[in-house]
């Protein structure tokens, strides 16, 4: 899969590449969710939870170059992607997984994702993401099958409110408490991924290519769905944060009366 960039950005990366002896180095720079020790390199769900996927996050220098995604639940839904940096731009091999091809901006952030005939359409405000939509195609056919959609509002840098949407019906708001606690790490709000329009690629969101992390973590999600009152539910999230290097290492959720826990690790 490779990244291809607007045409302003393929000047720059032209002139980039006779000005610099670095092939290593892309003109434009994924800017991750978290430095140095801080990035997470394994994510692992316990428990009943819906739509997640554990993963194991490789990177160099500052850059993610592999990843592995395993579906969680009865389906075995698993590959491996790696990616590679070069003067024209990123390229992403998906082994066992779906093709990819994306559109980023200037800022290294993804505006539109091709994944097999599914198409994914990003927008940003101040490197927060800010909408997303995608239409769904028949593999044989290529007419629409579905689609989707959400609108992301923040405050002081914090995610608060989505609006998510499923074939053009009834919104779903979910509504977002942040905690107190700093997310220096980056992570994303457990079991949100669907709504937040990066479910089964959220190593491209850890990346650094789908926009700015919320500034703390969530304690509390608020779900109003589109169903009906009988269909509403609360998400509360428990951190443990180490005292020593400032990471999480825990978050247990409780869903539906369900607990469950989405373990990090950083080595």
């Amino acid at each position: 899969m490779k990244f291809r960039f607007p045409l302003l950005a393929a000047l720059a990366m032209a002139l980039y590449s006779c000005s610099s002896s670095d092939d290593h180095v892309p003109p434009v720079q994924p800017e991750l969710p978290a430095e140095g020790s801080l990035r997470v390199r394994s994510i692992t769900h316990e428990g009943s939870l819906p739509y997640v996927y554990d993963w194991k996050l490789n990177y160099d220098a500052n850059y993610l170059v592999s990843a592995e995604g395993n579906l969680v639940g009865d389906v075995e839904n698993k590959y491996r992607s790696t990616l590679s940096y070069t003067p024209e731009g990123v390229t992403i091999s998906n082994y066992q997984g779906p093709k990819m091809e994306a559109i980023m901006d200037a800022d290294g952030n993804i505006v539109q994702l091709t994944v097999n005939m599914d198409v994914y359409n990003f927008s940003y405000t101040n490197g927060y993401l800010t909408s997303w939509s995608k239409v769904v195609r028949d593999m044989n056919f290529g007419g629409n099958v579905s689609s989707a959609s959400g609108k992301l509002n923040y405050n002081s840098g914090n995610l608060v409110r989505i609006e998510y949407i499923e074939n053009e019906g009834t919104p779903t708001i979910v509504t977002l408490t942040p905690s107190t606690t700093l997310n220096k790490n980056g992570l994303l709000p457990v079991t949100l991924s669907m709504q937040m329009g990066c479910f089964g690629f959220e190593h491209l969101y850890y990346g650094g290519m789908l926009g700015k992390p919320s500034k703390h973590l969530v304690k509390r999600v608020q779900v109003d769905s589109s169903k009906g009152s009988a269909s509403d539910y609360v998400i509360d999230y428990l951190y443990s944060t180490s005292n020593e290097t400032g990471n999480t290492d825990l978050c247990v959720v409780t869903y539906q009366g369900k607990v469950a826990t989405a373990i990090y690790r950083y080595k």
